[in-house]
């Protein structure tokens, strides 16, 4: 929810979106977004369940969305860092 506010915000705000570092920003929330709608609930499910219901194709696209966009949200924060520095 947080990662959306952030989205919703830098896009409303002109001022906010005038700063070139904002967007990495943006980029970090729209990736954490996507592991949040993406990745997460369907490793809850596994973890309620203790069983993967979905199939193999399904548990392999998860598992390489989960890898690139967990990897994508830490070079983010890198390059943010960085940025700062």
């Amino acid at each position: 929810m947080a990662n959306l506010l952030v989205l919703v915000a830098l896009c409303l705000d002109r001022q906010l979106r005038k700063i070139k570092t904002n967007y990495f920003i943006v980029s970090l929330a729209f990736a954490d977004l996507l592991v949040s709608v993406l990745v997460m609930p369907f490793g809850a499910m596994e973890l309620v369940q203790d069983n993967w219901i979905y199939g193999e194709m399904f548990c392999l696209v998860r598992t390489s969305l989960d890898v690139l966009l967990t990897t994508a949200s830490i070079l983010h924060l890198c390059c943010i860092s960085l940025d700062r520095y």
